[in-house]
C-alpha cells in the first residue's frame, strides 16, 4: 500500500483512474505552492507508470517495480532543477536516450522536476518532444512556478494541481517522521511540510531553531553580531537571510494584527521599539536585494551579512 502524505491521495488516485481506463495524456504538470509535496507525489506516480500490471497502482512486485525499488530501472530518466538551470544539452541528450522502444515493460517515463529551472533553449527542446511524443513514453513535470513555463508546455499537459495542506494536516504530518516535533517549532518560518523536511535532511535545522534567540540576545547587546552568524558561509548563507527575513516578515505581520509564533515573542517588542515598522521593512527588502545579490555575484556573504546586522 502506497504511504503518502493525505492531502496528496487525490491526485494520486485521479491519475492512477485515468491511467487504468487508458485516458492518461502522455504528459503531466503537477504544480502547487513550494513544499507541498510535488517531487513526492510525482515519484508515486511514476512508479504507477512504470509498472508492468493493469492494475491503477503500482503492483511491487514485477520486474519494473523491482528495478524502481533499486534506482535502476533503464527506462526511467530524471532532469531535476532544484539545484541548477536545466540545460539543452541534457533534455536533447534525455530525448535521445528514451526514443528507442521500452528495454523492460511497458512505458518509457521522463521526470523533470522543478521545471521552472529550463532555460528557453531547453523548454523548447521539451515541447518538441510534446508535440511529437514518442510512443509508450509519459513526461512528468513539476514546478512551484508553473506560470513561467511555456503556455504551449502548459497546454500540452494534464494539470494536476496540488493542494496546500491545513496547518492541522501538516501538523499530523509531521507526527508521523522523525524528530516532526523539533520541526513543529520552526512554523515561523515556514508551514510548508517537505521545505521543513527538506531542511531537517540537510542538517540545517540547528540553523534556524537558534536564531530568534540569537538574534534577541544581539538587539539586548548581549551577543555580537559575529556569534550571531558563527558558522555561515557560502552553503548555508541563503538560510541564514532566509530565517531572518522570515523574523522580520513575521514581526511586519504581527504588527497588523496577525498572531505571532511563541518563538518569536522575546525578539518582537524589542525590534519594533528600536527599528519601528517602516525600518523593518526596510530590513526586510534589503534581506532579499542582498540574498539575491550573492546569487549573482562573488560578495564576502560573511561581510554582507555583518554589515546588514549592524543595521539592526
Amino acid at each position: 500500500m502506497t504511504h503518502i502524505a493525505d492531502w496528496l491521495l487525490p491526485c494520486l488516485r485521479q491519475v492512477q483512474v485515468l491511467k487504468q481506463t487508458n485516458s492518461l495524456s502522455h504528459a503531466l504538470l503537477i504544480t502547487g505552492a513550494d513544499g507541498v509535496g510535488q517531487e513526492e507525489l510525482a515519484h508515486e506516480m511514476v512508479k504507477d507508470l512504470m509498472c508492468e500490471s493493469d492494475q491503477a497502482s503500482a503492483c511491487g512486485y514485477c520486474h519494473s517495480c523491482q528495478l524502481m525499488r533499486a534506482d535502476t530501472h533503464p527506462d526511467f530518466r530524471v532532469l531535476d532543477g532544484e539545484a541548477s538551470t536545466i540545460k539543452v544539452d541534457q533534455v536533447r541528450l534525455l530525448v535521445r536516450q528514451i526514443s528507442q522502444k521500452p528495454q523492460v515493460g511497458h512505458n518509457k517515463v521522463v521526470l523533470i522536476t522543478h521545471a521552472q529551472a529550463m532555460n528557453i533553449n531547453a523548454a523548447n527542446a521539451v515541447l518538441k518532444a510534446l508535440e511529437e511524443p514518442a510512443a509508450r513514453t509519459y513526461f512528468v513535470l513539476t514546478s512551484s512556478q508553473s506560470t513561467s513555463l511555456l503556455p504551449t508546455i502548459r497546454s500540452r499537459c494534464l494539470l494536476v494541481n496540488v493542494p496546500t495542506p491545513s496547518l492541522d494536516a501538516v501538523k499530523t504530518w509531521l507526527t508521523q517522521q522523525p524528530e516532526g516535533e523539533v520541526l513543529s517549532s520552526l512554523f515561523w518560518l515556514t508551514t510548508q511540510p517537505f521545505r521543513l523536511l527538506s531542511i531537517q535532511q540537510q542538517g540545517k535545522t540547528p540553523i534556524y531553531l537558534e536564531l530568534p534567540q540569537k538574534l534577541s540576545e544581539m538587539v539586548h547587546g548581549r551577543m555580537p553580531v559575529s556569534d550571531v552568524i558563527k558558522g555561515m558561509d557560502s552553503n548555508n548563507v541563503e538560510d541564514y537571510c532566509n530565517g531572518l527575513a522570515a523574523i522580520l516578515h513575521q514581526c511586519i505581520c504581527h504588527s497588523t494584527g496577525a498572531p505571532l509564533d511563541a518563538a518569536l515573542q522575546g525578539i518582537f517588542n524589542v525590534l519594533v521599539s528600536r527599528l519601528g515598522i517602516q525600518q523593518l521593512m526596510l530590513r526586510y527588502q534589503s534581506l532579499q536585494n542582498l540574498k539575491s545579490d550573492l546569487q549573482k555575484t562573488n560578495l564576502n556573504p560573511i561581510m554582507q551579512l555583518t554589515h546588514e546586522l549592524n543595521q539592526w
